[in-house]
């Protein structure tokens, strides 16, 4: 019982971090779009948050891991 609680702080926590990494990212970009007006450094940002979401959101270091590894 502990270590599923322990798992579930865990993932809570990890969550946590990816919300509050997306919330700056997001606050970063507004600030970029609004003052340089640079499309390759929005695009930039727009890449790192796309990352962040598939490999958070979408697990796919799971996809390629091998079998047994769930």
């Amino acid at each position: 019982m502990e270590h599923a609680k322990a798992k579930k702080a865990t993932a809570l926590r990890r969550g946590v971090v990816i919300l509050v990494i997306l919330a700056v990212l997001t606050i970063v970009e507004y600030f970029v779009g609004v003052s340089f007006n640079s499309a390759w450094l929005l695009l930039l940002i727009a890449l790192i948050k796309a990352w962040v979401v598939l490999q958070y959101f979408m697990h796919l270091p799971r996809v390629f891991s091998a079998e047994g590894d769930h």
